[in-house]
């Protein structure tokens, strides 16, 4: 071989471990980096008290928090059947801060005790609790004013009943559900002052058992209209086998024939904003939005009345231009005046003393 010859075959050799080497440095580069990065991808955890394909309270939450993840390049993290009790609580959390997630969501009626003492535990990691109409900021609240689309849900009912009896299904009292109930009642009397409401407490928000026997109690009792505060789909499929018509809670039944309307809160919004900005209210004080922060929507699905429509939309643009639910003489179920004529009841005394019932409430059941 000349000299020529070597010279040249000693230099592609070079070049060949020149592009090792630069191959070898991207492929650890990528490697290390790449997975850096993937640590570093926000992650959302979600934690559901039922099945993420539950219609309802479930389907919802997990629905729009995949929408927001997928819109915002995040990656989602779900724990179903997640009990509300502190010791399963704590496990979630623990389990989730060992996998470096910064954000946890629960939507299982974790209790805000443990809330706080999650946040003093596990520093780096955002708690948040969403219950039935609240969102919870690192112990701030936004409340989402659920109660309007049920006050326009009780003139719905006020107006379709025809024996007067109208059911209302909770699981047990709070200052939350007992809001939903009492502003329902109130939409009720406004347009039908003779009109009873029968509430029928299950024990849990998600109890089929219960609320299939509450349904047949009530249709015994003869309500022919009404709605709910719980969980999943028993109520509208017992409804739509009995010929009830009702209002749907967190759920649209466009092909149930009883299921007249839905009270639906706009959870894609709110997880959006979650994800996006930490801070994007302002939490010095609580802050309440509802429909017309677009947060909260009374959906019209069956065949209404032109009277009913027009009095929906009366009521609907009343509330559009400042009308507070609760405001003007309120009087409880013993008699006790709770808001006078020229009064209203402010955000804070709805959020933490409402345990009690409007005049018209009558408990039955358990």
């Amino acid at each position: 071989m000349s000299p020529e010859e070597k010279l040249s075959r000693r230099f592609y050799i070079l070049n060949a471990v020149v592009a090792l080497i630069l191959l070898f440095a991207i492929f650890i580069s990528v490697n290390q980096f790449g997975a850096q990065a993937w640590q570093q991808r926000q992650q959302i955890a979600v934690i559901l008290p039922g099945k993420k394909d539950q219609l309802g309270w479930n389907k919802s939450h997990y629905l729009a928090a995949k929408n927001s993840c997928d819109d915002l390049d995040c990656d989602l993290i779900i724990r179903e059947n997640v009990p509300s009790d502190t010791n399963s609580c704590r496990q979630i959390a623990d389990e989730l801060s060992k996998r470096g997630v910064k954000t946890i969501v629960f939507v299982n009626a974790c209790r805000l005790n443990d809330l706080i003492e999650f946040e003093r535990i596990y520093p780096k990691i955002n708690f948040y609790t969403i219950e039935s109409i609240s969102v919870l900021y690192n112990g701030e609240k936004l409340s989402v004013t659920c109660f309007e689309a049920s006050y326009l849900a009780g003139i719905l009912a006020g107006l379709h009943t025809k024996t007067n009896k109208i059911g209302y299904i909770a699981p047990f009292a709070d200052s939350e559900i007992n809001q939903g109930i009492n502003a329902f009642t109130i939409g009720v009397k406004r347009v039908n002052p003779d009109a009873e409401i029968l509430l029928n407490w299950t024990g849990s928000f998600d109890n089929p058992l219960s609320e299939e026997q509450t349904v047949q109690n009530l249709k015994a009792a003869h309500a022919d209209f009404l709605t709910y505060h719980q969980n999943g789909e028993t109520i509208p499929n017992v409804c739509a086998r009995l010929g009830i018509n009702f209002v749907s809670f967190n759920e649209v039944y466009p092909n149930n024939p009883k299921c007249l309307a839905a009270i639906k809160i706009n959870w894609d919004k709110i997880y959006n904003n979650l994800i996006k900005y930490k801070d994007i209210y302002d939490m010095k004080s609580n802050y309440s939005a509802g429909i017309n922060h677009g947060m909260v929507d009374f959906q019209i699905i069956g065949e209404l009345s032109k009277r009913e429509k027009i009095l929906i939309e009366t009521a609907l643009w009343e509330i559009k231009n400042g009308r507070l639910i609760f405001s003007g003489e309120i009087f409880d179920r013993n008699g006790n005046q709770r808001c006078a004529a020229n009064e209203s009841i402010s955000l804070k005394s709805l959020q933490e003393n409402m345990n009690w019932l409007v005049k018209g409430v009558k408990i039955v059941g358990n």
